[in-house]
């Protein structure tokens, strides 16, 4: 979303379900929080590359170790490493994740 010209609700209608909850680091994130996250993030992300370095995958469930790489107005290069659980609805947007994060 952070590097897109198209509007962040119909990103967020393809990505996430409407019941949607995105907890990071213990703070919870609805899917309209999520979508609202979008302005910031543009006004401050240049450029940024997601990499998944594991994903395990079981039915609608799924675990993933991942990296976000950043480079940022304020922060500059930024580099945060991830591991995440979640759950896909059946039309395989997003339902739930739990995300512990670090930067490194």
């Amino acid at each position: 979303m952070s590097l897109s010209d198209e509007d962040p609700a119909r990103i967020g209608d393809r990505t996430f379900t409407e019941d949607a909850i995105w907890v990071t680091d213990g703070t919870e994130l609805s899917r309209d929080q999520l979508i609202r996250h979008a302005a910031p993030a543009r006004k401050n992300v240049i450029a940024v590359e997601m990499q998944i370095d594991d994903l395990l995958v079981d039915g609608h469930r799924f675990a993933a170790h991942c990296r976000l790489v950043a480079d940022h107005r304020k922060l500059g290069h930024t580099v945060i490493e991830w591991i995440l659980v979640g759950e896909v609805a059946d039309d395989g947007r997003v339902r739930r994740i739990h995300q512990l994060g670090r930067t490194t």
